[in-house]
């Protein structure tokens, strides 16, 4: 099966900011960890520092469908000593289409598509072109509703990893030239989930890294996550078994807003409950460009390289 269909979605349902995903290709540089010096102590409750700045994503991940963007989807599959056995990667153009996110295939395994497949994906694009902007303002009116209603949904869990966790500060940390506080958090036995993909969050150890900026609100910068109990998508479908791990990390875009740079999935994980899984999944997101509403598409065409 394609590991990366919908990935985002995967990761932001199974990562506590899992989907695709639902993250940073810059690197990452960390000073040893510190103690928190008494001056700098915890300014707020390690839960009130997770609670912001999970209400500040909510509000970020609002603006993301107001960027066009790149994203490089690559799979690795894995052999019972470790060793990759096969791999394979895509990369999509994510462009803004009438108000509405589209994926647009540019490159298999970094290669240029065969002329036969740009020429199915050219005409799946100015289909899907051509019938948007053919919409009534109430068949346009009822397709953004229902967007915006699938994109809420997908993040709107957030606001309930605050009450999943009981959360402790670690320290602190320089991530990518920012000092950000280090916080660990450790499932709740007494959550209860109000929505159903919040149901991911108890089998799901946190770390979390927060940084706070000029304005008093607080980004996270990275997150990674521990698989420690077995997560099932699609009934029994797929089964993401303990010890997988989930790394999320962002980036600072036209200083406005933090959106994805990198994600990275290492999981086991059983198929249909017969095929087992050992694999790896990075996604790198790039060539964030803001949208404008006076700007009409007219063809896609690959980027130089």
């Amino acid at each position: 099966m394609p590991l990366c269909c919908d990935f985002r979605a995967v990761v932001v349902r199974a990562a506590v900011v899992v989907g695709a995903i639902a993250l940073l290709s810059y690197s990452v540089h960390s000073d040893a960890m510190a103690q928190l010096p008494p001056a700098a102590s915890a300014p707020l409750p390690a839960v009130e520092i997770v609670r912001r700045a999970m209400q500040q994503d909510v509000r970020d991940w609002a603006q993301e469908k107001d960027y066009n963007y790149l994203e490089h989807i690559q799979e690795r599959e894995l052999g019972a000593d470790g060793r990759v056995t096969s791999q394979k990667s895509q990369t999509d153009e994510i462009l803004v289409l009438y108000d509405e996110p589209y994926t647009h295939l540019l490159r298999r395994n970094d290669q240029p598509l065969s002329s036969d497949e740009a020429q199915k994906i050219q005409q799946k694009f100015d289909e899907t072109t051509a019938k948007r902007s053919h919409e009534t303002p109430e068949e346009r009116t009822q397709r953004l509703a229902e967007f915006s209603k699938r994109h809420e949904e997908q993040h709107a869990f957030l606001l309930e990893v605050p009450d999943a966790y009981t959360f402790r500060l670690l320290g602190q940390e320089t991530v990518a030239g920012r000092a950000a506080y280090v916080i660990a958090g450790e499932p709740r036995p007494d959550f209860r989930p109000k929505l159903n993909a919040a149901r991911v969050l108890p089998k799901l150890r946190l770390k979390l890294w927060i940084a706070q900026d000029g304005k008093g609100g607080y980004e996270w910068l990275k997150v990674e996550a521990g698989v420690i109990d077995t997560i099932t998508w699609g009934g029994f479908l797929l089964r993401l078994h303990p010890g997988s791990h989930i790394e999320l990390e962002q980036t600072l875009v036209n200083n406005e807003v933090w959106l994805p740079l990198h994600a990275h999935l290492a999981f086991d994980a059983r198929v249909a409950l017969i095929k087992p899984v050992r694999a790896e999944v990075d996604v790198q997101f790039s060539d964030y460009k803001k949208f404008r509403a006076e700007s009409r598409i007219v063809s896609v065409k690959e980027p130089k390289p």
